[in-house]
């Protein structure tokens, strides 16, 4: 069993990092190009007022933009090729990870998300507002607190600053996508021995009474935490076959998939999002408190709302078909 196990590890972590090779390579190389080519500096100088305002650096607008319209690994990837380039601190790390994490792979997401009927205008606009208040309180709650200005440490090299040939970027680049397969392999392991040995089942039924409080059903709750856990493909995925049996309601769906918008796949993204140097409390401790925060009031102002408003504005009930063809 343990080798079939074993084997079974390594064989989805090759699958996995063959496929996340296909989006960082063609990343790396658009955003060196852009780099080489005076384009970067041009649009970072564009949007450094609005960096300004969650007190990161300029360039933090590539990263993030490559990370809302393709993933948290694409904007690793825009990260990796810009840290030479950009001071990078902990606190940084902190703000531009707890904003990635709150907002990524908007473009396959938020399709999921309206599956369930939610309100594709309102769940978008609710991630990028709300991405951008947690970065800027997370600036603040750093700057006050003080302490972590020092150089945040990633867990994959980057080339030295200054101007290097193509050939000695293509070895830099290399190294850190050689070392990122390592981060994918403990990564799956972890979550393989989460899985056979019970924990990820038990942390499951310990944050369920979470989405309580935040006025999510009980028939819900469950499938809500295995998206909160594991991710919104997930979670979003048994809610719709949930959607079809016609066991769920819809303020409680509503509710479901914002939670899961702006808190979801906590174990698998917030590792890779510490592998970027964040500090765990802002980006875990942080994302929780932040995402109950937001959705107690949310919860309150839906459930008061009448029917007509809330199903002509924020939710729109799929059929039997469609939500069949969705899962």
């Amino acid at each position: 069993m343990l080798v079939g196990t074993s084997r079974k590890i390594l064989t989805d972590t090759v699958k996995l990092y063959l496929d996340l090779l296909k989006i960082m390579v063609p990343i790396m190389i658009l955003v060196e190009i852009g780099i080489r080519l005076g384009l970067v500096k041009v649009v970072s100088h564009l949007l450094a007022p609005v960096m300004d305002l969650v007190g990161l650096p300029a360039e933090a607008s590539i990263v993030l933009a490559t990370n809302i319209l393709v993933g948290l690994y694409g904007g690793a990837a825009a990260l990796i090729s810009l840290l030479p380039n950009m001071d990078y601190t902990i606190v940084d790390a902190t703000v531009i990870g707890g904003m990635m994490l709150m907002a990524h792979s908007m473009p396959v997401e938020q399709r999921i998300v309206q599956k369930t009927g939610c309100s594709l205008l309102f769940t978008t606009l609710f991630r990028f507002a709300t991405a951008f208040l947690f970065g800027w309180l997370l600036h603040k709650a750093y700057t006050l607190v003080g302490g972590y200005n020092d150089a945040a440490v990633t867990l994959w090299s980057a080339q030295q600053p200054g101007e290097v040939s193509w050939a000695d970027w293509a070895w830099n680049s290399a190294q850190s996508l050689f070392m990122i397969f390592w981060i994918l392999l403990g990564l799956v392991t972890g979550l393989k021995v989460m899985e056979l040995t019970g924990i990820t089942a038990r942390l499951t039924r310990l944050l369920a009474p979470t989405l309580s409080v935040v006025g999510v059903g009980p028939n819900a709750a469950p499938l809500a935490m295995v998206g909160v856990l594991l991710g919104l493909a997930f979670g979003g995925g048994l809610i719709l076959a949930e959607i079809r049996r016609g066991h769920l309601r819809p303020r409680s769906i509503f509710l479901s998939l914002c939670f899961m918008c702006l808190c979801h796949s906590l174990i698998e993204d917030t590792f890779i999002i510490l592998a970027l140097g964040a500090d765990w409390v802002g980006v875990v401790l942080g994302r929780l408190a932040f995402t109950v925060a937001i959705c107690v009031p949310l919860s309150i102002w839906v459930h008061s709302m009448p029917d007509r408003i809330f199903y002509r504005y924020l939710f729109r009930r799929p059929n039997a078909d469609e939500a069949l063809a969705a899962t």
